[in-house]
C-alpha cells in the first residue's frame, strides 16, 4: 500500500487518564536547555560537581560486531582481517567536544539530565527508528521517541498514561476500563494492569497470533461486548513477532484486519517486541519439510519494497510492525536493549506519535527522569563512539585519530550483530524442534534413542504394523525464544484411571526427576483469566534460548525421553498429588518463610520452606473432602478459588434443607431464583464477605454452568426484614452477572460486596469490631419519628426559626432523622423527609439550612431526592394553585454532593436500589479532622438508610411483584 498524502496522526486526548492530562512540564527541567550556552554561569541548577564523581572512566572490553554468523547454516561473514575477537572501549571522564549530540563521557552521562536521556543515546535510537527500523510509518511528521528503563517500564508509563485506576469499593462498574490480549499472554505486563482494576479481555488466537475474526476474534469481543463487565476496552496489549508464549508471528496481511478493527472501535495499540530481529524464516519450510506439506517458498520478502528501504536487506526482510500501517498514529510501540544487548541494561525506548510522547515525557520528568548514566555511556559508547567536531570516528581523544581496531559499531554494525544474533537463535531453534518433531510419537515396544532402525516417515506400510501415541504436538516458532507444546494427554494409556488433570500435574513433576532434569514453563503461567487456566495446563513453554547452544540437542532428548518414560508408566507412584505444582508462587511471610503456592489446580498445596536461621514448618493441605466429592468440576474449582481469594468458609457445601435455616431469612419467595419442581443436587452457603451477618443459600444443577444457580434464601441476616429485600438485591446481581456456560459466582461475590455495603445490609466487619472508633447512638424508641429539634438536640445549640412561610411553606418540614454515626471523630446525621414536588425539596433543604445553625457550619451536606411529580397541564407557574386539567407525572431524581465528590450519587445509587420515591434525604457531615478514605460512602449511605427506614419510606415487595420483575424461567 503506498500512501501519497499522510494525513496528521489522530488526537488521542480523549484516551488519556485524569492524571495525564493534568500533568504539566517540570519547571527545573526546563532550564537545563540554557545549561550549556558557552561561558554560562549555572547559578539556577542544584548539580553536584563532577569532579567530585569517583568514576574518572568506564573501560569494557566488547564483541566484534561480526562475531557470530549471518545465518543459521553457518555460513559466517567473518571479522576483517587483522581485527582481534574483541575490542576496548573507553568512555573518558569529559570529552573535548561541545556538541551534545556527539559528545559521550562521564562529565554529562553521570550528572542529571532531562527526560529524553542522554542526547547521544536518545539521538541514535531515534535515528535507528525513524530511518531504518520503522522507515514507512504512514502519517505526516512520522513518530517520535522516548528512551525508557526497559519495556516494562514502558509498559508501565503507557498504562499510567490511558488508564484510570478502578476501585470497586468506590466506582461504578460503568466507569471500569479495560485491555484486550492474547487469550495466552505474557503474565508480567497482565500483573501491572490487574492492580489498577482493569477489566482482562482475551482474545483468540492460531499459530500466528490474535484472531481478527471468527469464534472468539477480535471483532467477535468487540461486537458481542457485554458493558455489564463495564465500558467497551480502548487498549490492546500484544506480541506480535516471537509472541511468547506461542512464539507466533502476525502478517501483514492480519496487522490490517486487526489494526482496521481498532480503527472502528477506537483501540489504541501497545506493541511490546523485544523480539522484533528474531524471525526465523526456515521454521515454515522445515515444518513443512518433517510433516509432509506442500513445500513453503523461503524466498526473503522485501516488506519496504512500496516505499522508503531500510538500507539493509536483513532489516527489509523483517515482518514490520504495526506502525506500518499506523495511519492514525494509534500505535505505542515498546523496544528494549534486553535481548539485543542484556536485560541487565534496562534500557530501552517507546516509539509513538509526537503527542503522546510528549505527555509521556511529563510522566518520566516526576517517575524515572531518565535511564542510568552509566548503561547509556557504555551503550553509546559501544555503538556509535567518541565523535569529533567533524563528524569522525575519534575514539583516541588525545590524538584525535580512531584507532582502526577500536572504532565503534556505528549503524552498519548494530545491524550485523542483530543479523547474527538471529542466526543464533535460529540455530537452536531448528535444533530443539527437529528433535521434538522426531520423537513426538511413542511407538510401540519402542525404547528411547536405540540403535534399531525405524520406519521412515513416508514407509505407510510399515507404519501399519505399529502401534503409536502421539505425546505432544507444537508449531514451529516462527520467531521468538519459545516453543509451545500442547500435552496430547487424551493418549495416555492411564488417562480413564487418573484423569486428565492429574496426568498433567504428574507429567511436569515428572520431567524434573532424574535422569531427565528438564524444568518447562507450565502453562498456566500464561493464562490471564481464571477461566484458561484450565484449557493452559495443557501446555508448556519450552525455551531454546537460554542453554549454551551444544546442549540443546541432549537436553531436548533428555525431555523426549522423559515424554516416553511416563507414557510407559503403569501407575503414577512416587508422583504424590502433595508434591505436584503447575505454578509456583513464592511468598516470603515476615521475613523468614517462604510459602510454594500452586495456582489453578486441583488439590491445592501449601510447602513451606523455612529460610536460613529461621525455624523450619510445614503447613499442607488437601482438598477439602466435600469438595472432592462433587461430581461438577466446574464448581468445585471455583468454590476452591473463591475460598482462597477470600475467607475459607465464604462458600461451604451443606446437607441443610431450606427449613433449618437459621435467623430472619427468606426461602420461598416465588422469582426466578426460589425452589421450582425439582429441588438442586447441590445446596452451597455463600457467607457474603465483609458482612459477618449475611448468608445466602444458593442451588446448583449438575449442568452448572451451562445453567444458573438459584437464590434459595437468606440462611441468616442482620435483622429482621432484610431478607426479602437482600434476596431480590442478589437475584438481580445474578441475572446481570451470569452468562450461560461461564462461571459467575466470583463476579457475583464482587458486586453483591459493593452493593450491600451501599445499602448497610447484613452489618459490615468493620462495624463488629472496636479498632475502628465507631459507635452508634441510638434514639429513644418514642423518639424515632419526632420532628429534628426533638430528637437532634444535642448536636443543635439553638437558633433563631424564621417563619418557614418565608419559604413558600404550608408547615414545617418533617425531619425523619437517622442514629448519629461517629467515625474518628467524624461525625454523620441522615435526614428524610416527604415531598411532593422539587420545588418543595429546595423549599426543605433552604429551610434546614436557615433553622439550623449546626447543619449549616457542618462540612457538608450530601443530599438526594427522588420524586414523582404530578403536574396538571393548567398548573400556575408557581405550581402550587393547580386548576382542573389532564394530570401528567413527571420523575425528578438529582443530588448534590456539596463538596464530598461522587457522594451524592451513592446516595441516589441507595435510593434506586431501595426504590424509595418521593423524599428527599440528608446526610450532614461534620469532618473531624482524620480522613476516612472509601470508608465514608459506607457510613454516608448507612445514615441515609437508617432514616430512610425509620420513616417508613421502604415498601415491602410481595412475592407476586418479585415474580414479575425478572421475566425469567
Amino acid at each position: 500500500m503506498v500512501y501519497t498524502t499522510l494525513s496528521p496522526p489522530l488526537d488521542l486526548s480523549h484516551h488519556f487518564s485524569s492524571v495525564t492530562k493534568r500533568r504539566e512540564a517540570s519547571e527545573t527541567k526546563s532550564l537545563y536547555k540554557y545549561f550549556f550556552i558557552p561561558g554560562i554561569a549555572n547559578l539556577a541548577g542544584g548539580l553536584p560537581n563532577a569532579s567530585y564523581f569517583p568514576y574518572d572512566t568506564l573501560e569494557a572490553t566488547v564483541a566484534h560486531p561480526q562475531r557470530f554468523p549471518a545465518t543459521s547454516d553457518n555460513d559466517q561473514i567473518k571479522p576483517p582481517r587483522g581485527s582481534p575477537s574483541t575490542e576496548r572501549r573507553i568512555v573518558p571522564k569529559e570529552s573535548p567536544t561541545t556538541n551534545l549530540l556527539k559528545k559521550i563521557d562521564l562529565t554529562t552521562a553521570l550528572q542529571y539530565g532531562t527526560a529524553e536521556g542522554l542526547p547521544v543515546m536518545a539521538d541514535f535510537v531515534r535515528q535507528f527508528t525513524r530511518n531504518h527500523l520503522h522507515p514507512n510509518v504512514p502519517y505526516a511528521g512520522g513518530p517520535n521517541t522516548l528512551l525508557t528503563c526497559g519495556a516494562t517500564d514502558g509498559f508501565s508509563k503507557a498504562i499510567e498514561t490511558f488508564t484510570n485506576p478502578w476501585d470497586p469499593r468506590r466506582d461504578w462498574i460503568s466507569q471500569r476500563e479495560g485491555i484486550l490480549c492474547e487469550e495466552f499472554v505474557y503474565m508480567n505486563a497482565i500483573q501491572t494492569v490487574k492492580p489498577r482494576g482493569l477489566n482482562i479481555v482475551p482474545v483468540a488466537i492460531d499459530a500466528q497470533g490474535m484472531l481478527a475474526h471468527g469464534k472468539g476474534g477480535l471483532a467477535d469481543v468487540l461486537e458481542n461486548w457485554d458493558f455489564r463487565k463495564g465500558r467497551l476496552p480502548h487498549l490492546m496489549y500484544t506480541i506480535t513477532i516471537g509472541q511468547n508464549p506461542t512464539g507466533g508471528t502476525l502478517s501483514v496481511e492480519r496487522r490490517r484486519e486487526i489494526y482496521a478493527l481498532c480503527r472502528q472501535f477506537d483501540i489504541i495499540i501497545i506493541e511490546d517486541d523485544p523480539y522484533w530481529n528474531l524471525q526465523y524464516p526456515s521454521a515454515t519450510a522445515m515444518e513443512a519439510g518433517f510433516r509432509g506439506s506442500d513445500a513453503v517458498d523461503v524466498i526473503p520478502r522485501n516488506y519496504n519494497a512500496h516505499g522508503r528501504s531500510s538500507g539493509y536487506d536483513f532489516l527489509d526482510s523483517l515482518v514490520p510492525s504495526y506502525l506500518s500501517v499506523d495511519t492514525d498514529g494509534r500505535v505505542v510501540r515498546l523496544d528494549t536493549f534486553s535481548k539485543t544487548i542484556a536485560p541487565g541494561c534496562r534500557l530501552g525506548w517507546i516509539t509513538a506519535q509526537p503527542a503522546v510522547i510528549e505527555r509521556l515525557t511529563r510522566l518520566t520528568e516526576t517517575s524515572t527522569q531518565q535511564p542510568s548514566g552509566f548503561v547509556q555511556a557504555m551503550v553509546a559508547e559501544l555503538i556509535v563512539g567518541q565523535q569529533s567536531e567533524d563528524g569522525q570516528n575519534a575514539t583516541d581523544a588525545s590524538k584525535n585519530k580512531p584507532k582502526k581496531s577500536e572504532q565503534a559499531w556505528q549503524m552498519d554494525g548494530w545491524v550485523r550483530w542483530l543479523e547474527g544474533l538471529r542466526a543464533g537463535y535460529e540455530q537452536r531453534m531448528q535444533t530443539m524442534c527437529t528433535i521434538l518433531e522426531e520423537g513426538k510419537y511413542l511407538i510401540d515396544s519402542d525404547s528411547a534413542w536405540d540403535d534399531a532402525p525405524q520406519p521412515m516417515a513416508d514407509d505407510e506400510n510399515a507404519w501399519e504394523v505399529l502401534d503409536k501415541m502421539q505425546m505432544y504436538e507444537f508449531s514451529w516458532p516462527t520467531g521468538g525464544m519459545f516453543v509451545w507444546v500442547k500435552v496430547c494427554i487424551e493418549t495416555h494409556p492411564l488417562l480413564e484411571k487418573y484423569g486428565p488433570e492429574r496426568l498433567i500435574q504428574a507429567l511436569w513433576l515428572h520431567l524434573m526427576q532424574k535422569p531427565y532434569l528438564c524444568l518447562s514453563g507450565p502453562g498456566t503461567m500464561f493464562a490471564p483469566t481464571q477461566e484458561l487456566l484450565g484449557r493452559a495446563q495443557g501446555y508448556y513453554r519450552l525455551c531454546f534460548a537460554a542453554m549454551p547452544a551444544e546442549d540443546v540437542l541432549g537436553i531436548t532428548r533428555r525431555l523426549v525421553d522423559g515424554f516416553r518414560a511416563f507414557w510407559q508408566r503403569k501407575n503414577l507412584d512416587g508422583l504424590d498429588d502433595e508434591e505436584v505444582a503447575l505454578k509456583i508462587t513464592v511468598i516470603v511471610l515476615a521475613q523468614c518463610a517462604i510459602i510454594l503456592k500452586p495456582r489453578g489446580i486441583k488439590p491445592p498445596i501449601t510447602t513451606a520452606v523455612a529460610a536460613p536461621g529461621c525455624p523450619a514448618f510445614t503447613n499442607s493441605a488437601k482438598m477439602d473432602p466435600a469438595l472432592e466429592s462433587l461430581q461438577n468440576t466446574d464448581l468445585a474449582d471455583e468454590i476452591e478459588a473463591i475460598n482462597a481469594i477470600y475467607e475459607p468458609d465464604t462458600l461451604t457445601i451443606t446437607n441443610t434443607s431450606t427449613s433449618t435455616s437459621t435467623g430472619p431469612s427468606t426461602l420461598d419467595l416465588g422469582g426466578p431464583g426460589s425452589l421450582e419442581s425439582s429441588p438442586p443436587s447441590i445446596t452451597i452457603k455463600l457467607q457474603l464477605p465483609e458482612h459477618p451477618h449475611l448468608s445466602f443459600l444458593l442451588g446448583f444443577d449438575s449442568t452448572y454452568p451451562d445453567t444458573p444457580p438459584k437464590i434459595l434464601g437468606t440462611a441468616s441476616t442482620a435483622s429482621r426484614g432484610e431478607g426479602k429485600l437482600a434476596v431480590d438485591v442478589l437475584e438481580d446481581i445474578l441475572s446481570r452477572t451470569y452468562q450461560p456456560g461461564a462461571v459467575c459466582l466470583f463476579d457475583l461475590i464482587n458486586e453483591a460486596v459493593q452493593a450491600f455495603t451501599e445499602l448497610n445490609i447484613g452489618g459490615s466487619a468493620t462495624a463488629t469490631t472496636n479498632n475502628h472508633d465507631t459507635t452508634s447512638h441510638t434514639q429513644p424508641a418514642s423518639e424515632e419519628t419526632t420532628t429534628e429539634n426533638d430528637s437532634y438536640q444535642s448536636l443543635t445549640t439553638g437558633s433563631n426559626t424564621p417563619d418557614y412561610h418565608k419559604f413558600n411553606l404550608t408547615s414545617p418540614p418533617l425531619w425523619i432523622l437517622s442514629d448519629v454515626i461517629t467515625e474518628k471523630k467524624s461525625v454523620f446525621v441522615g435526614r428524610a423527609a416527604y415531598v411532593t414536588s422539587l420545588d418543595q425539596a429546595k423549599a426543605f433543604l433552604d429551610h434546614l439550612l436557615a433553622t439550623e445553625k449546626k447543619v449549616a457550619s457542618a462540612t457538608h451536606n450530601i443530599s438526594a431526592w427522588r420524586i414523582r411529580e404530578v403536574k396538571s397541564s393548567t398548573s400556575t407557574a408557581g405550581g402550587s394553585g393547580n386548576k382542573n386539567g389532564e394530570a401528567t407525572e413527571m420523575i425528578v431524581q438529582d443530588c448534590d454532593d456539596d463538596g464530598e465528590t461522587a457522594a451524592g450519587g451513592r446516595l441516589l445509587h441507595l435510593m434506586q436500589l431501595m426504590d424509595v420515591w418521593d423524599v428527599v434525604v440528608v446526610v450532614t457531615r461534620w469532618y473531624g479532622g482524620v480522613l476516612l478514605g472509601p470508608d465514608r460512602f459506607r457510613i454516608i449511605n448507612a445514615a441515609g438508610r437508617d432514616a430512610l427506614v425509620k420513616g417508613g419510606f421502604v415498601k415491602e415487595k410481595t412475592s407476586g411483584e418479585k415474580g414479575k420483575k425478572k421475566g425469567k424461567k
